[in-house]
């Protein structure tokens, strides 16, 4: 069924954001809806964008099925209408066999304004012709090509080397890394480590001192829900899982088949066999890692700001008062960088978004509707909402959110709530604006502490957004999806020692056999072509 939306399609990005706005609402929230709508509709036209004739885009894209029916409540829609005077007619489906239904619209010759590729793949709907080339229209989005930037301006091309979407930028420092239990530190005088020889020795004296006081050896120094968190010290010996730039050569190596991974993984291994890591981290799931942070028994952990931090201090606030975590880099490397294979700032761009159908009659008009998302006004609006409804500004000039979204009536946690109106941990096109994402997932001075330290990062070992031709990217994807069930079960069973490193050796060659080497010249490849565009 088709919706007439006042809104610039928020392209791949807002048809991909899950909120809880299908949930029941009270009555208290109906009426704050209804005011809010109004506001949104009372808005003065915009003097930076507003069609003197009534603008109607058609566009295409996923209906996640969590997604509400009729986006009651979205008060962006409306106010992009007032501002504006635009509206699009979206034909939502769902997301099953998508591809499926792109080939049948691309086959029936009748494609909308605004397509979402989805699993189709942008470059697919290139070789068909579906789309327009962006390359010379950006003097029509100043403010689009403004956000990206110099720096950028190879990661939102595509492997053609040509532009066909519109991104979303997030500048937000580094959402996920370790943490430690600063409390525990606290009561054992020790400092936050910076080195595997430190971390090994504070991992010893959480094991050994009994940091959490009830005289029992009960303590799990670093508690895990899987390999890949353990994975996460490797940048110590100047590796990485997986495919990576060297930091010796510059080339693309596979961390498991360097002499050094498997140094880090008998230093695991040996941490394992001495019970600094949790002897479950292999059958530990996501809800029981944070059970045993929050009863006090995890001494550190890899975690995200807001799902891990976040919500663990907050359940331990009255619990236990002096309950404490703080983030940790991860350890040091022999040439004293900290290196790290988490992307310490989020730069995402989604390459595989809507883009422009080559059948529209409104190319420049839906590319200016595009840009102003991306003008002060466009972004405060899809950042921060309508003023004296869902945000304000204090007396220092500074934004926040009024307590519809910080407090609000029908129980929504924050994130919950502000998707109603604006996108600041979610994806659109828009430029994040840190203060609003800040005070939406790091609301608590550890998480915006922790932030910036796991930003504080050398990223040289992560790679930037690749855009593979589609023949090298199914091809890799075969290749990698055997090799990385077949990396993760057998580094498990080294660390628990249920393999001998005598077996490395072999470990090795089976990755070889397995096409490891294809891997890395296709990523190569990809990777010199991106170092060319």
């Amino acid at each position: 069924m088709k919706k007439v939306l006042a809104i610039v399609l928020a392209l791949a990005m807002l048809l991909s954001v899950t909120a809880a706005m299908a949930e029941d609402v009270s009555a208290e929230v109906a009426e704050m809806n209804t005011a809010l709508i109004e506001a949104a509709k009372a808005l003065e036209p915009s003097e930076v964008l507003h069609f003197e004739t009534p603008l109607e885009i058609t566009g295409m894209g996923v209906h996640f099925n969590n997604y509400p029916t009729e986006f009651d409540g979205c008060y962006y829609f409306p106010a992009i209408q007032s501002l504006t005077n635009a509206t699009i007619t979206i034909d939502w489906r769902v997301q099953d066999n998508y591809a499926t239904q792109v080939a049948t619209a691309l086959a029936s010759g009748a494609l909308p304004d605004i397509i979402n590729a989805g699993d189709y793949g942008v470059m697919n709907l290139v070789n068909e012709g579906a789309v327009v080339a962006l390359d010379e229209y950006l003097d029509l989005i100043p403010n689009i090509v403004a956000a990206v930037g110099e720096d950028r301006m190879a990661d939102w091309r595509q492997a053609d080397g040509h532009i066909y979407t519109i991104p979303t930028i997030v500048n937000v420092p580094g959402s996920q890394s370790v943490m430690i239990r600063q409390d525990w530190l606290d009561a054992l005088g020790l400092k936050r480590p910076t080195t595997i020889d430190e971390w090994e020795a504070v991992l010893s004296a959480f094991k050994e001192q009994d940091p959490n006081g009830n005289g029992v050896a009960d303590e799990l120094p670093y508690v895990t829900n899987g390999i890949e968190r353990i994975r996460t010290f490797a940048p110590a010996w100047k590796v990485r899982s997986g495919l990576y730039p060297s930091v010796e050569t510059g080339k693309i190596t596979f961390g498991q088949i360097e002499p050094a991974y498997k140094d880090f993984l008998m230093k695991m291994a040996d941490w394992y066999a001495k019970g600094l890591i949790d002897p479950e981290f292999a059958a530990t799931d996501a809800s029981t890692l944070q059970n045993k942070m929050t009863q006090n028994l995890g001494g550190a952990m890899f975690g995200a700001t807001s799902g891990g931090m976040g919500r663990i201090l907050n359940l331990m606030h009255e619990i236990q008062p002096e309950y404490n975590l703080t983030g940790v880099k991860t350890p040091m490397a022999d040439d004293g960088v900290f290196y790290t294979d988490n992307d310490p700032l989020a730069r995402a761009f989604v390459g595989q978004g809507a883009a422009i159908s080559a059948n529209t009659e409104h190319l420049d008009k839906v590319l200016e509707l595009l840009d102003f998302c991306y003008s002060e006004e466009g972004n405060t609006l899809l950042n921060w909402g309508i003023r004296g409804e869902s945000y304000d500004i204090d007396e220092n000039g500074n934004k926040y959110f009024t307590e519809w979204v910080t407090k609000n009536p029908d129980g929504l946690t924050m994130d919950q709530a502000v998707i109603h109106y604006a996108f600041p941990s979610a994806d659109a096109p828009v430029v994040n604006d840190y203060n609003a994402r800040k005070l939406i997932n790091y609301s608590l001075p550890q998480q915006d502490d922790a932030s910036k330290l796991w930003a504080d990062c050398d990223y040289s070992m992560l790679l930037p957004v690749l855009l593979p031709t589609s023949e090298d990217s199914s091809r890799l994807a075969d290749l990698l999806n055997e090799i990385n069930t077949y990396t993760k079960e057998m580094e498990t069973k080294f660390v628990m020692g249920r393999i001998s490193f005598d077996e490395y050796d072999s470990f090795v060659k089976t990755l070889y056999a397995m096409g490891v080497e294809e891997a890395i010249e296709i990523q190569q490849r990809t990777y010199d072509n991106y170092l060319n565009r």
